[in-house]
Formats: C-alpha cells, sequence, structure tokens
C-alpha cells in the first residue's frame, strides 16, 4: 500500500512523504491551493497527454480521472496544478532529484493500486 503522508502546510506548498508498506520512498510537494483532499485514490498508470509518457494517474469519487491528477516531476509548487511532485531530495520547499524519483515511483505504481493521503501537519501550521 502506497502512504502520501502531508506533514507541513505553509501558504503556497504541502510538504510530504511516499512510503511504501511503511517504508520511505521520496518526499513530495504540493499546491496548497490546488493540492486534492485527503483520503483513499485508486492509481493507475497511463500515458499522460500533456507529458507524452507513463506517469501514476490518481482518482476516486470526488477527483475524477478525468481532472488528470499525476505524480510527476517538479523542484517548486509552480509545477504543479494540483498533481502530487515527487523528488529524492528536498531542501526547504524546494525538490531536488525529481526525474529519478518519477521512474521509481511510476515503477512501484506499475503494482500497486491504491494510495492513501493522510494530512499529518506539524502543530502551527495552517490546515486550509
Amino acid at each position: 500500500m502506497l502512504t502520501l503522508v502531508r506533514y507541513t502546510r505553509t501558504e503556497t506548498a504541502i510538504l510530504g512523504s511516499l512510503y511504501l508498506n511503511g517504508a520511505f520512498v521520496c518526499y513530495t510537494l504540493e499546491n496548497a491551493a490546488k493540492a486534492i483532499p485527503f483520503g483513499m485514490y485508486a492509481v493507475q498508470n497511463s500515458k499522460s497527454p500533456k507529458f507524452k509518457r507513463e506517469l501514476p494517474l490518481l482518482h476516486n469519487a470526488l477527483v475524477p480521472a478525468s481532472r488528470g491528477i499525476r505524480i510527476h516531476v517538479g523542484n517548486t509548487v509552480a509545477s504543479s496544478s494540483g498533481c502530487v511532485l515527487v523528488g529524492m531530495g528536498r531542501n526547504g520547499d524546494r525538490l531536488t532529484e525529481s526525474t529519478p524519483a518519477e521512474t521509481m515511483v511510476t515503477m512501484i505504481c506499475r503494482n500497486e493500486s491504491n494510495l492513501v493521503i493522510v494530512d499529518n501537519y506539524k502543530h502551527g501550521m495552517t490546515d486550509k
């Protein structure tokens, strides 16, 4: 089971970590203004029309597949229109080594069909 734990929320960014069966996989970054709600999501790899490559697609009853929420490369919230960005490293609210993280997560999602997003924000951070 894939689990995304969101642990810090600022006015612009949501920082988290992605785990597979409890083991750390990579860091995550989301645009706070466009982030999808916490909960259970189906994960289905498919070719992204925008990125022209296979990427994980997230969807559930509240977030339809047609919305196009993907897990993909990106270093800052400016790269996310609601998608989950991934990176092997993090420097503040910036991800690093995003391409190898995307490759690894895409490969993992060939065998995983569910993702749980958990909001576990640090004390004092905003949760809008």
